[in-house]
């Protein structure tokens, strides 16, 4: 180091850290007199030749919301926070930049302060990055508000290491790591695992539904959907899952295949597709007489399971699922 600086002068070490750096230089002595160098005054986007350094200048130049006290130059070796820390500088054009200044006071042979030396660096690129990031996490909070689950983050060896809205349900935390994997009904287990691994392998979309043991050992269905969040080489580097209680839906569902439909549900269900008395005949094979027979009723009407199973298999296929929710009304809806 000490054979360094025998080859290099200070000069061109100070012109390298400013313009490598985007960083200026300034010094104050006790009277209060200021030199700065070309790179602060680059820094403040000041000509150097129309403009002589001053501790007034540099205030002038810091954004009003940011200036401290009024203060005369003199006490900068008194208090080194006047131009310490980070501030806005609004430059002539109407630029706003971002710097942090570090300040030093140096000392003569008799041990008494002789200067106060500054050095200042363009932070506002990195600014304007922190505040992307706090932005981002902003709008990760408002979204773990308003999704309607448990959101979750996991790794791809099966653990969930994450549970960013688990404060909502305090039960939550038995899902972390692999607990998840021993809530599990045994007759969706292997199937679920089976699904995990393949997500992983391929880093296609993870799907699926499946029952979780709750704390009073009975089970609830759940949806449970993830995708990769990916490096910028393209690997995996954790999953992001949702998953979302479906309970009250899949006994809805399962009940449906065993209710009888209402005339009012068929009403509807061709009301949905548009089609007439004569198209849903065509369609089932059922002639319209009984049709229109059937739709009379607005609760379930006689007809034989035979009958049923048709209207049942047509509407499927055209997109429309029946509901028959524990509690309330049959309904109809376009299948999700």
């Amino acid at each position: 180091m000490l054979q360094l600086e025998a080859h290099l002068g200070i000069s061109d070490v100070l012109r390298l850290i400013e313009e490598k750096l985007g960083a200026g230089v300034w010094r104050c002595d006790a009277a209060g007199q200021m030199q700065w160098s070309r790179g602060f005054f680059r820094l403040l986007g000041l000509d150097p030749h129309a403009v002589s350094p001053s501790y007034t200048e540099i205030q002038r130049r810091i954004h009003p919301d940011d200036r401290g006290p009024t203060r005369g130059p003199s006490e900068l070796m008194i208090d080194r926070t006047l131009l310490d820390g980070e501030f806005r500088i609004i430059r002539p054009n109407g630029a706003l930049r971002w710097i942090n200044c570090h300040t030093e006071v140096l000392l003569n042979s008799a041990g008494e302060p002789e200067c106060i030396l500054g050095i200042a660096l363009d932070i506002t690129a990195q600014r304007r990055l922190v505040q992307t990031l706090r932005s981002d996490a902003e709008r990760y909070s408002a979204l773990t508000q308003v999704v309607g689950g448990l959101l979750w983050i996991g790794s791809s060896d099966g653990r969930i290491t994450a549970l960013p809205n688990g404060e909502k349900t305090p039960e939550a935390h038995r899902l972390l790591g692999k607990g998840w994997a021993d809530l599990l009904h045994e007759d969706e287990r292997e199937a679920a695992l089976r699904s995990w691994t393949a997500s992983v392998e391929t880093g296609r979309r993870y799907s699926v539904e499946h029952r979780l043991r709750e704390p009073d050992n009975t089970y609830r269905w759940y949806h449970c959907t993830a995708v990769p969040v990916t490096n910028a080489d393209g690997s995996i580097q954790e999953w992001m899952g949702l998953s979302i209680d479906v309970h009250q839906e899949k006994l809805s569902v399962q009940h449906a295949a065993t209710s009888q439909l209402t005339g009012a549900q068929l009403r509807a269900a061709r009301g949905i597709l548009n089609w007439s008395v004569k198209q849903l005949a065509a369609r089932t094979g059922i002639s319209s007489a009984i049709i229109r027979r059937l739709e009379e009723y607005d609760d379930a009407p006689p007809m034989p399971d035979e009958t049923t199973e048709i209207l049942r298999r047509v509407f499927s296929d055209a997109g429309i699922e029946f509901l028959f929710p524990s509690v309330g009304e049959p309904a109809v809806r376009p299948r999700r």
